[in-house]
């Protein structure tokens, strides 16, 4: 059965939206058809239907490719959960990163952490910077692939308010002054311990574990490091995908769920061993 709130929203007129998107992900629906979620900065994520996107004949045809920045036009009744899609035009084609294994990964990455990370019908518009900005890096080729997935994935923390605890204790706050080899971090508190802290948190049968100081020290130079410079920087291929590991699974922890495209993460869910 049906109430009177129920015929209402049937009743309302569609809201005509327009907003630059990024495709997600799509699906086929029907013979010609496609379901697509997408991110805009106004509204969010957002679920759309593009009929007949797959016909020649379509304005939709070859439009709706994944990495492309996009205006779209679309109509939204509160009852539906499927915008329709009226209009979509093509602003920022970034076609190369289909031909670069490597890169077109970490582009897929970054839409499946937008994906996870995203509000329904919230302004995303940090988000959505975040999103271009790494897709240009990537459609660029200048920066290596493994960089910008890194620098990526510390931004995504710092935007959400995740970011690991590289310099001072994340427990009291003490500055990381000590010169030891090796840095008590722990994933559960939000990284780097003081060596009170972290006994007093491995008595509690917190899990602790010990970091190269040499890597936290690169860890905290490329999360400082500006987005203009990661054409210029190169990381030892080991350090880095050392690196790679540590923020992944920061990452996966804190967002409480493992992204599929997570490349580096070991079944056992341990670090690589240092050098």
């Amino acid at each position: 059965m049906t109430g009177p709130e129920d015929a209402a929203r049937r009743a309302a007129p569609a809201e005509r939206r327009v907003e630059r998107a990024l495709v997600l992900r799509r699906f086929p629906f029907g013979e010609s058809s496609l379901v697509l979620h997408a991110l805009t900065p106004g509204h969010g994520r957002v679920a759309w239907l593009a009929k007949g996107a797959y016909r020649p004949s379509s304005g939709f045809f070859a439009v709706f490719d994944l990495f492309d920045t996009l205006e779209v036009r679309w109509s939204a009744r509160p009852h539906q959960e499927l915008g329709l899609v009226t209009r979509a035009t093509l602003l920022t084609r970034r076609a190369g990163l289909a031909h670069d294994l490597a890169r077109y990964r970490v582009a897929l990455e970054l839409l499946e952490l937008a994906q996870l990370t995203a509000r329904e019908e919230h302004e995303e518009r940090g988000l959505f910077r975040w999103l271009e900005q790494g897709l240009d890096l990537l459609a660029a080729g200048r920066a290596s692939p493994g960089l910008v997935r890194l620098a990526a994935q510390l931004g995504l923390l710092r935007a959400n308010g995740l970011e690991p605890a590289l310099q001072a204790c994340a427990s009291c706050g003490a500055a990381g002054a000590e010169r030891t080899p090796a840095v008590a971090f722990s994933f559960s508190m939000g990284g780097r311990l003081c060596a009170r802290c972290a006994g007093e948190a491995r008595a509690r049968g917190r899990s602790v574990e010990e970091l190269s100081a040499g890597l936290v020290r690169v860890a905290i130079s490329l999360a400082a490091l500006p987005a203009g410079r990661l054409a210029h920087t190169r990381l030892d291929p080991t350090l880095e995908q050392r690196l790679g590991v540590l923020v992944e699974r920061f990452l996966s922890y804190h967002l409480e769920t493992r992204p599929r495209t997570v490349p580096h993460a070991r079944p056992d869910g341990q670090l690589l061993p240092r050098p």
